[in-house]
């Protein structure tokens, strides 16, 4: 079954933000961390076999948190020092990438939002891992149609990027 992005953030973020939040998470980390467990779901691309992806966004929030801990805890044991805090390797975005991010985000959200129904629900049973001969039963159009609006779709979605970058 295909996943809407935009809904499962509608329906999801505050609940995700507030999991991070009990977690030990700041306010604004738990803001970030739940952009980010989103943008993984969103970059993992037409063959990921999500089956519920609610679950995995929970996972990858855990994770997230796990790793932000880890890093807060490593800068408590270093110097003040700029020098000293450059030398800790951090696999974390930096502040512009995030904000990159959240807008290439919104950017392809609002694509995807104005693309025409049945190319949007290939798109998504794309990112849900499904084949393109079950994509055409589910939406009862041939597998050949379905390859075809998906590619439409992806350059739907790549011309928005790049108007966005201009």
């Amino acid at each position: 079954m295909a996943f809407d992005v935009q809904d499962l953030f509608r329906r999801h973020s505050e609940e995700l933000r507030r999991f991070l939040r009990r977690r030990g998470a700041s306010p604004d980390s738990a803001a970030d961390l739940t952009q980010e467990a989103f943008l993984r779901l969103l970059s993992l691309g037409p063959n990921a076999p999500i089956a519920n992806p609610q679950a995995y966004l929970f996972r990858t929030a855990g994770n997230l948190s796990i790793d932000h801990a880890r890093r807060r805890r490593a800068l408590r044991f270093v110097d003040d020092g700029e020098e000293a805090l450059g030398r800790l390797a951090d696999d974390a975005p930096s502040p512009e990438r995030v904000v990159l991010s959240r807008q290439e985000l919104a950017i392809l959200q609002e694509a995807l939002s104005r693309t025409p129904e049945t190319p949007r629900n290939v798109f998504l049973a794309r990112l849900e891992g499904k084949t393109f001969e079950e994509i055409g039963r589910s939406l009862n159009i041939p597998p050949q149609t379905a390859f075809s609006q998906m590619a439409r779709v992806m350059m739907r979605l790549k011309a928005a990027l790049d108007r966005a970058r201009v």
